[in-house]
């Protein structure tokens, strides 16, 4: 009679339970009964079960509540606790340490982010809680999922490991741990990762950036790799999304498989707005691969700019060197169009080919299949070939055309103003004279690089061939002459010496 009256005065609302206030109360449920089969007394709860405990709300179907402050609830579970709410199959809540094992179609909100997941655990006294088994994250501009989960509601600090995959309007990111602040947007991507844009794909191991400010910073080594097929890396890059914006520091190589151009240097800005374009400098250097003897280029500052959808440009700024094992140059500023495949040298440009040292106010070469094809000379043009000790063979006039086959020069035009220096041989490669001629132009025809097969000058011009011996010394040297020998790259790595 006694129990069964305990029974009716439970089925009332808002009853204590244990006394305390710092204990699990129970305060609501429509049936109350005792359980003694499992070895210990415990009671069994149903219908519109509601626990309190501190600020938590719990509520539930029915409950096993036991006497060490502890409760197995199950069926429609919800939990209020402040700005967090979560609802699943069922709970075990350890009221002493405060911990909420929460099992089967698990939804948890908090501040506008939303979890689903089929295991959580919640520590509610360091408001921090773990998923396991696979879970979903999403709020208002992200969706992610991973293996297992760790946040603190809090600081809205978020850990995500294994098969982790966000989702943003703007990216995708995959990678083996994440973590992120929900309410800075700082992401932080630890081991293998890979970031998917519109234009581009990012692989680093190690990566800090903002999902709100679309700012990152890459480190070790990350690689960036455009749709066109462009690829940078770098010990660090940094780069802003909507700027279309990367800085890279140290160590770095772009790359453009399209044209086959590498370049590298220590510091670098990319800009991928169109029409794209960089710079690059600090130790700076580009080597163009498309053929099988590759173009090294040097200069203190590099920058390549897309000109249009077909065509591009590499530019080189002071202290300018190149060396291709049939051709090599140094100039203050140089121009190379990649398609059009013609390399222009301003401000003191000196060229070498093979035995011949090329020289002008500007000088364009124009490349075909990959070889130097053509080279004009613009404004006092002067070619030098070195003979012997004190002997030098020499073009000059106001422009040079010279034409080259197997990169060997097989004819010269000098125009406007020609003069000449030649020291003639016979057949047995002895020394007949020195010719030295002037006209208004002439034109050179090659048997090899050193060899003259003949001399075609216009009617009106002059000339003397002096005997070996007899040639005066000051008509050993044309107007402006000079032999820079030693300024020419000996071999790619000359390109770095100033």
């Amino acid at each position: 009679m006694k129990r069964s009256l305990y029974l009716l005065i439970l089925l009332c609302s808002s009853m204590t339970v244990w006394g305390a206030t710092k204990n699990v109360i129970l305060e609501q449920c429509d049936l109350l009964s005792f359980d003694n089969s499992q070895g210990a007394e415990y009671q069994v709860l149903k219908g519109n079960v509601r626990f309190r405990h501190e600020n938590a709300l719990m509520y539930c179907d029915s409950a096993y509540f036991y006497d060490d402050d502890s409760f197995d609830a199950f069926g429609n579970v919800r939990v209020v606790d402040g700005t967090t709410m979560m609802t699943a199959d069922q709970m075990h809540y350890d009221g002493e340490t405060q911990l909420m094992r929460i099992r089967g179609n698990v939804v948890a909100n908090n501040d506008g982010t939303t979890l689903n997941t089929s295991a959580l655990d919640f520590f509610r006294d360091r408001n921090f809680g773990y998923y396991f088994g696979g879970g979903t994250i999403h709020d208002a501009d992200m969706t992610l999922t991973s293996d297992k989960g760790y946040y603190y509601t809090n600081s809205k600090d978020y850990f995500f490991k294994d098969h982790v995959v966000l989702n943003h309007p703007n990216y995708t990111i995959k990678s083996d741990s994440l973590q992120f602040n929900n309410e800075t947007g700082k992401t932080i991507l630890v081991g293998p990762s890979y970031v998917y844009e519109q234009d581009y794909t990012i692989y680093t191991t190690n990566a800090k950036m903002n999902r709100k400010t679309q700012v990152g910073r890459l480190y070790d080594y990350s690689v960036i790799t455009s749709k066109e097929g462009r690829r940078l890396t770098a010990d660090s890059i940094y780069y802003d999304m909507d700027k279309k914006l990367a800085r890279a520091y140290h160590n770095i190589e772009a790359q453009d498989s399209t044209q086959k151009v590498i370049g590298r240097g220590n510091y670098a800005e990319f800009y991928r707005q169109f029409p794209s374009h960089g710079y690059m400098t600090d130790h700076a250097y580009v080597i163009d691969y498309s053929e099988s003897d590759s173009l090294y280029l040097a200069a203190d500052t590099l920058f390549g700019l897309e000109v249009d959808s077909s065509r591009s440009e590499i530019r080189g700024y002071h202290h300018v060197k190149f060396y291709r094992d049939d051709m090599q140059g140094v100039c203050d500023s140089l121009v190379y169009s990649t398609n059009d495949s013609i390399l222009t040298m301003y401000t003191k440009p000196l060229l070498w080919s093979e035995e011949s040292q090329l020289s002008g106010e500007k000088i364009d070469i124009y490349f075909k299949n990959q070889k130097p094809d053509y080279i004009h000379i613009i404004n006092n043009a002067m070619i030098v070939q070195f003979e012997a000790e004190d002997m030098y063979n020499q073009l000059s006039g106001r422009e040079s055309k010279a034409y080259l086959k197997n990169n060997s020069l097989k004819r010269v035009e000098m125009l406007g103003g020609a003069k000449s220096i030649y020291y003639t041989k016979d057949d047995r490669n002895a020394l007949i004279g020195v010719n030295k001629a002037q006209g208004e132009a002439m034109t050179i025809h090659m048997k090899s690089s050193k060899t003259v097969e003949k001399i075609v000058m216009t009617p009106d011009s002059e000339g003397i061939l002096y005997p070996p011996t007899r040639i005066p010394e000051d008509e050993k040297r044309l107007d402006n002459f000079n032999w820079w020998e030693a300024l020419r790259p000996a071999s790619k790595e000359d390109i770095f010496t100033k």
